[in-house]
């Protein structure tokens, strides 16, 4: 029996179960993948979508084994439906240290989805590709910072707490940053939301030590 044939699209269901365990199945044996890539490319969002979170759910257990599909992955960041969008820049975020060069080509879209996509999540997924990727070395990290900062502010701050984090993976593979990144950080520290004042006084904490 076919994998794809098991997930929820094909089987009239809704339930996620069904692509948690076809990303079990699928880490169990990697040439199941390539299924799950096949339907990455079908004219039907419903399976394009679970696909994709399959991918999602196995890269969040073994990144190495998703990355060969990030191309594929990355060709769905401007899907009509929303959903395909989220679930391939979600995998991309957990696969992105992996894929550095393909990362590398696709920035200027990435800057367009954060500036444009209507989703939150989406932006907010993208976001973390910028960060995981700035965790490559000193060249990805100098080629992402640029674009955190502009995440910063984009959408009236709306993604702060994403941006702020990726930041710290910039100060970690370049340090000189510290000063410059602790004046980005500072208004952030009073923000009202926790999540993005934890994110600041870590990155505060970080660019001075």
């Amino acid at each position: 029996m076919s994998i794809l044939s098991q997930l929820p699209s094909q089987m009239g269901e809704r339930k996620e179960g069904a692509n948690r365990k076809a990303a079990s199945l699928c880490l169990e044996d990697p040439g199941l993948f390539n299924e799950i890539a096949n339907g990455l490319q079908s004219p039907y969002a419903s399976l394009a979508g679970d696909c994709a979170e399959v991918m999602t759910m196995a890269a969040k257990e073994n990144p190495p084994c998703v990355a060969p599909y990030a191309p594929l992955l990355s060709k769905l960041l401007f899907h009509k439906n929303t959903r395909v969008r989220w679930e391939a820049a979600h995998a991309l975020a957990y696969t992105a240290a992996y894929v550095p060069s393909l990362i590398g080509s696709i920035l200027p879209l990435l800057s367009e989805i954060i500036r444009a996509d209507k989703s939150v999540i989406v932006r907010d997924y993208a976001i973390d590709i910028l960060g995981n990727f700035a965790s490559v070395d000193e060249e990805s990290a100098s080629k992402a910072y640029p674009l955190l900062v502009e995440a910063l502010a984009v959408w009236g701050g709306k993604h702060a707490g994403h941006a702020l984090n990726g930041l710290v993976n910039v100060l970690e593979k370049i340090p000189a940053k510290g000063a410059e990144v602790a004046i980005l950080s500072e208004p952030y520290l009073q923000d009202k939301r926790g999540v993005v004042r934890k994110a600041a006084a870590g990155l505060s904490k970080k660019a001075g030590s």
